[in-house]
């Protein structure tokens, strides 16, 4: 500052201009110290400067200070952060609402998923304890084959899903117990669209199975319906029946399938369900599956999701751990 004064007076004794005069001409050059300098491109002709009535031309210095843009981060259609590109987190999202899939009974692919993204994954059910029983002409009743004999083995399922079209996918699966391959089956499913401020989504599944022993086929019709509450919580159901159509044997079963998974969002990338599949055997007896569930994002491509849960039927009861491995592509 001592500086400063002493520079003007040096100039004014040497010039003979006062120092009145060189103050008032520092003040039109330099602006107020309540204003920010603004150093950037030339401002276009005809245009404004915020909170100025003028018009700026020609220089390079505005003395308002612009407005703060905050950073946009990714969302999903219903609102809620994309985490990255993980598995539950994107695929389907830009055509309804984000919600994870059953575990045990999965999709073929997320309803309303993209063309061409696809993943391989296995299923894995691991008896904790088992006593062998026949419940209506079944030998297995609580395996992936129901009239397969029973070998009291892990039961598992490789299996690849792709989606052909934007909303349509297909899936071909190999029931397995132990080292024994005890079908072939294929699937295919539709996205319908969404609804309620895309917090809805709905689609239908058809599925058919033919099993080796006995030599029989299955099909399954299938009616499918999610809907996200909030941010947190969600909520996935699947219904329909499944039918005996042809093969050798007499007694061909019809039965009505229902499975409903209630989801909570626990962190970016955990996410807590309870599944319960209940099966009823028309003119027959009915099964209950119960799954409390963890699914856990390792990264984009990767997911490994488990549990441990009860299967029952009329007088049986089977403890067993349930897992499954997704790669995603």
């Amino acid at each position: 500052m001592h500086l400063c004064v002493f520079i003007s007076r040096y100039i004014c004794s040497q010039s003979g201009i006062s120092v009145r005069h060189l103050v008032l001409a520092l003040a039109v050059l330099v602006p107020s110290p309540g204003k920010a300098l603004d150093i950037g491109p030339l401002a276009p002709r005809g245009s404004s400067v915020e909170g100025v009535g003028s018009n700026t031309r020609g220089i390079g210095l505005s003395t308002t200070q612009k407005p703060v843009v905050p950073l946009a981060l990714p969302t999903s259609v219903n609102g809620t952060l994309n985490n990255g590109g993980t598995i539950e987190r994107v695929s389907g999202e830009r055509r309804g609402p984000r919600i994870p899939e059953p575990m045990v009974f999965d999709l073929v692919r997320p309803l309303g998923g993209r063309r061409g993204e696809g993943e391989i994954n296995v299923l894995g059910r691991i008896p904790l304890w088992r006593k062998a029983r026949t419940v209506d002409d079944a030998p297995d009743p609580l395996g992936f084959v129901r009239r397969s004999p029973d070998t009291q083995g892990i039961e598992w399922a490789p299996e690849i899903e792709y989606d052909v079209w934007d909303g349509v996918g297909i899936e071909f699966e190999l029931p397995m117990e132990n080292t024994r391959m005890e079908a072939y089956k294929g699937a295919g499913q539709v996205f319908f669209g969404t609804g309620l401020k895309d917090r809805f989504i709905h689609g239908s599944q058809v599925i058919i199975q033919y099993d080796q022993q006995p030599k029989i086929w299955t099909t399954t019709v299938l009616y499918l319906a999610g809907f996200r509450f909030n941010e947190t919580w969600s909520v996935f159901g699947m219904f329909g029946p499944r039918t005996e159509l042809g093969g050798r044997v007499t007694d061909r079963r019809t039965e009505w399938l229902s499975n409903v998974t209630v989801f909570a969002d626990v962190t970016n990338r955990l996410v807590a369900g309870i599944e319960t599949n209940v099966g009823q055997v028309i003119d027959g007896h009915a099964s209950l599956l119960v799954m409390p569930q963890l699914h856990y994002e390792v990264s984009r491509r990767w997911m490994i999701q488990g549990g441990i849960g009860t299967r029952i039927t009329k007088d049986l009861t089977l403890p067993e751990i349930g897992f499954r491995l997704i790669r995603e592509f």
